[in-house]
């Protein structure tokens, strides 16, 4: 009977590993299961930008205020992501600009830096089609 209860307490902490948000700390050791994803039409161009992404943050208070705030992380991501040109975000130097303009999107709703809030932004799929 104790294996059995030991094995279903393994599998309940699995679970809620899997089931983690998009945001990681330097505690954590790496980046959630499952990260954000966006898909918006990019300005003016017809194309289509398809993008995950996680967050590396300093302190898991950091975490919990992202979590509380996700509807208005979404809403101001989107935008962003939105008023993007294909043409840029097709260039390294695109894609780095772009995650360095969402940490300080970020940070501003945060009301954080970089080294107090989030850290980095780590794209894990970037699509434009």
């Amino acid at each position: 009977m104790k294996m059995i209860a030991r094995s279903c307490s393994v599998l309940l902490c699995l679970f809620a590993f899997l089931a983690a948000p998009a945001f990681a700390n330097e505690g954590g050791g790496g980046a959630a299961a499952e990260p954000l994803r966006f898909v918006v039409n990019l300005a003016g161009s017809g194309r289509i930008l398809q993008v995950d992404m996680v967050f590396e943050v300093a302190h898991a208070e950091v975490d919990g205020t992202l979590k509380v705030i996700r509807p208005k992380v979404q809403h101001k991501l989107i935008i962003l992501l939105s008023s993007e040109q294909p043409e840029q975000l097709l260039t390294l130097e695109g894609k780095k600009a772009l995650a360095e303009s969402i940490r300080d999107v970020l940070n501003k709703l945060l009301d954080e830096t970089p080294k107090s809030g989030v850290k980095e932004v780590l794209f894990t799929n970037f699509i434009i089609q």
